[in-house]
């Protein structure tokens, strides 16, 4: 059986194509689709196990945006929703999301809780992470 991707517009309608095999022909396919460059949906913001969500990376505030692929992949519905053609892709065979969303999960809820002042940066492992992102917005405030 042949593979296929899908690209869920923001109109909702859903246009099911053949996966191509090389993976250089699978990169346009999905920028074709995405109609630029392309972001990979991090696992812990959606719910599908044996395939990957794809979006345009500059499409937030500019595409409109895409409730029917929110639903389809299983975003949370605290996240902002994906704007503009979202492509699902599938994995290899006998590969699955599960150990990357656990992963994910535990270093967001991480940040969350130095957010929330529930634990410090350097108690939870994050200090220098912080420190940098401290000092590159520093930087950024002061650079002309």
């Amino acid at each position: 059986m042949n593979s296929v991707f899908l690209v869920v517009q923001p109109n909702g309608r859903v246009d099911v194509l053949p996966w191509p095999h090389d993976e250089d022909a699978q990169l346009a396919a999905i920028q074709e689709a995405v109609g630029g460059w392309v972001e990979r949906v991090a696992e812990a913001f959606h719910l599908l196990d044996v395939h990957q969500a794809w979006i345009n990376e500059d499409g937030t505030g500019r595409l409109p945006e895409n409730l029917r692929a929110d639903v389809l992949i299983g975003m949370d519905a605290e996240y902002a929703l994906p704007c503009g053609p979202v492509v699902i892709t599938p994995m290899h065979p006998g590969h699955n999301n599960r150990a990357d969303r656990a992963h994910q999960c535990r270093f967001f809820g991480t940040l969350d809780a130095v957010a929330l002042g529930l634990v410090r940066a350097a108690d939870a492992g994050i200090g220098p992470l912080i420190d940098c992102l401290k000092s590159m917005t520093s930087w950024k405030r002061f650079s002309v």
